[in-house]
């Protein structure tokens, strides 16, 4: 069934413009065939002599089926006939079909009417192979109808974040008002370069969460001065799936995490945003994020990777909000996608929480690996506070010793040569980094198993296909074991 777009408050056209949307992008998925969504509104050329806004949602993907439009029917009943009379008119195809059929729906009319669905001329192909689906409807042009258009924009954003290998997008609104026109495009170039058709799904999505972030993901235009430093962006991303379950086997999860670190030269991000409003997607849409993921968001151990939660909720659009406190990066974006590899038909399932989990500490972990140093742990950035004061006593102590061959025997394990040669500056350097080096490598590791001999510092990286991470799916209460 057809998620809700938002909570109870979201206005009809956004919960039809919704699953139109939805549709649209689950016919171009089943398709083999490159595909293009485009999504247009049109206001009246004369506001005075009418209020109504036209709306087309068309793809390119395989031919819609007249049964699922039937889903609408209860948000037809709950919608007044002031703000849309129930009428869509349909026109699909499919690549075998040899005409293309038109039809006339009017969901406010009983199920046993005979005007209900009336199917209107039919054009044939002549023999020509392609498929699409086109719904066309009208809204009223209301006072709300700006929140409306800021919401669509939004939401068709977000829609291109994935970068879905076969999918181009096309938004585009024309609405007259007293000043004059105003007409909205979403590109599809990226200025990522090496996109292509063979890049990885969840290399889609960092590609797509970089230009969100870059054109700070409220708008369709892109930051110049954000864009020159597309290379200065710290990426981390996971995936995982359901391979040994019974239940909803085959399901994907991939979490990919941007951070931004404030610069003089991006003046844009000056100001540390302390929020994420977390990107959730279910098969290739925007979805509200469910209960279970939200309660992983808010159990991950973040201190461990650098970051203080302060706390989260989920706001009237079902979207996870995420508050830091004392952030040292300018900005913080997340995205989760859950869908199914081989999409045969359309399944909607709840992913579990396991599954959730086990992507966002493998992304965290990536992150880490990535940017050695830069995502240290709270605590380990607490010990870091105290290396030069303790490299300075060490330094001291050398320096001040009259014994010399002392002196030149820990110059050389500092591999700095002569000790009568060395300043005390020099030890004192010397010794905070490799202090700050062995803390580094030792930060975040994990806890020694049961009966293991205790061990200060580990300087293996942390494989990702290691057993601790598996053995973490096995127990109901491992989530809040942190």
């Amino acid at each position: 069934s057809m998620p809700s777009p938002s909570s109870s408050s979201s206005s009809p056209h956004r919960k039809l413009l919704y699953s139109l949307i939805c549709w649209a992008v689950q016919r171009c998925r089943m398709s083999e065939s490159p595909c293009r969504l485009a999504v247009s509104l049109k206001g009246p050329s004369d506001p005075a002599a009418s209020s109504a806004l036209r709306v087309s949602v068309s793809d390119t993907g395989v031919g819609s089926k007249l049964e699922e439009f039937l889903e609408l029917d209860a948000l037809a009943r709950e919608t007044p006939l002031e703000k849309w009379d129930g009428t869509l008119l349909i026109t699909t195809t499919g690549t075998n079909d040899k005409a293309i059929y038109h039809y006339r729906f009017n969901l406010h009319e009983n199920a046993s009417s005979s005007t209900r669905c009336s199917k209107m001329a039919t054009t044939y192909k002549n023999n020509a192979k392609f498929s699409g689906t086109e719904v066309c409807l009208c809204l009223s042009n209301d006072a709300d109808i700006d929140d409306f258009i800021l919401w669509l924009v939004g939401f068709a954003r977000k829609v291109h974040v994935l970068r879905a290998a076969n999918l181009a997008i096309e938004l585009s609104i024309e609405q007259t008002i007293s000043s004059g026109s105003r007409n909205v495009r979403l590109p599809n170039e990226s200025d990522d370069t090496h996109l292509s058709i063979a890049t990885s799904s969840i290399e889609q999505l960092v590609s797509g969460l970089e230009d969100y972030a870059l054109s700070h993901g409220n708008t369709c235009d892109k930051c110049d001065a954000c864009c020159m430093n597309r290379d200065r962006l710290k990426v981390g991303t996971g995936s995982a799936k359901n391979s040994d379950r019974r239940r909803d086997k085959g399901l994907l999860v991939e979490i990919a995490i941007m951070v931004a670190h404030t610069a003089s030269d991006l003046s844009c991000w000056m100001v540390n945003c302390s929020s994420t409003q977390v990107l959730h997607f279910q098969d290739f849409v925007p979805c509200p994020i469910s209960q279970s993921s939200f309660n992983v968001l808010m159990s991950m151990d973040w201190q461990s990777f650098g970051f203080k939660l302060k706390g989260g909720f989920m706001d009237d659009e079902g979207n996870a909000v995420l508050e830091w406190d004392n952030l040292t990066f300018a900005r913080v974006d997340i995205a989760i996608h859950t869908y199914h590899g081989i999409l045969q038909e359309w399944q909607r399932s709840e992913p579990d929480k396991y599954v959730v989990r086990k992507a966002l500490k493998l992304a965290l972990h990536n992150l880490k690996a990535n940017h050695a140093g830069e995502f240290i742990s709270c605590h380990g950035k607490k010990i870091l506070e105290y290396v030069p004061d303790l490299a300075q006593s060490i330094a001291g102590l050398i320096s001040s010793s009259n014994d010399r061959e002392f002196r030149d025997e820990c110059a050389a394990l500092l591999g700095l040569g002569s000790g009568q040669d060395v300043s005390e500056g020099a030890v004192r350097s010397c010794i905070g980094d490799r202090m700050a080096r062995i803390i580094e490598m030792g930060d975040g590791k994990e806890k020694a198993e049961d009966g293991a001999p205790p061990y200060l510092f580990e300087c293996e990286k942390l494989d990702e296909d290691s057993p601790l991470l598996d053995e973490e799916d096995g127990d109901d209460d491992m989530i809040f074991d942190f």
